[in-house]
């Protein structure tokens, strides 16, 4: 009995098939603050064909940022500003976990790891929020090690940066307590928004 190969065509369509599939699913992504500790992070899940310039404001969103600044993700230790690449790219490629880096003053690095691709929903809008842990640090702060400087200053009246920190911020701050309602909201207003462009595309 004679194994029969699959042509060099059969192979292509396959992989066209694979790909038309993975681009129709949906990625589980979580996004984890890099240095935080206890870490600060977000699960959402999004369209596995969401680009990677695409999954910016995504990001920003989740995050709780306020998308002021520059940013850039890292792929096998290569920067690049996403362009075309997409999630499905990505994993098809077998790259699961890369970085996602804003405001080069502050140097707000994260690690993004797609820990599952699942079916869609059919009802359901993407991007959405799936869970998280602990408050995005405030613009503007200076990186990690400026946020655990405000955060002591904060917690301590005796410090002698407290009222002035106090100030700056507007307020207290709680590092414990999401907006999670925000970010649902901000999420689906992206979704609805990709949702009308996709249904009214612009004339070539």
């Amino acid at each position: 009995m004679t194994n029969s190969m699959p042509s060099l065509g059969e192979q292509m369509q396959r992989r066209i098939r694979q790909a038309d599939s993975m681009k129709g699913a949906v990625a589980r992504l979580k996004i984890t603050l890099e240095d935080s500790e206890p870490a600060i992070w977000r699960r959402i899940e999004i369209k596995a064909a969401t680009t990677l310039k695409m999954l910016h404001p995504i990001i920003q969103a989740a995050m709780g940022w306020e998308d002021d600044h520059l940013f850039h993700f890292k792929i096998g230790g290569y920067g690049t500003n996403g362009g075309r690449v997409s999630l499905a790219d990505l994993a098809e490629s077998g790259v699961k976990r890369f970085s996602y880096i804003c405001d080069m003053g502050d140097g707000w690095e994260h690690d993004l790891f797609i820990e599952k691709m699942l079916p869609a929903e059919p009802d359901a809008l993407y991007p959405r929020y799936i869970d998280g842990a602990r408050r995005c640090p405030p613009e503007d702060v200076g990186g990690i090690p400026g946020f655990y400087a405000f955060l002591n200053a904060l917690a301590d009246p005796n410090d002698p940066d407290h009222e002035d920190r106090l100030e700056w911020n507007g307020g207290p701050f709680d590092e414990n307590v999401i907006d999670e309602d925000q970010i649902r909201k901000d999420l689906a207003k992206i979704a609805r928004r990709r949702q009308r462009k996709t249904a009214n595309p612009k004339p070539a």
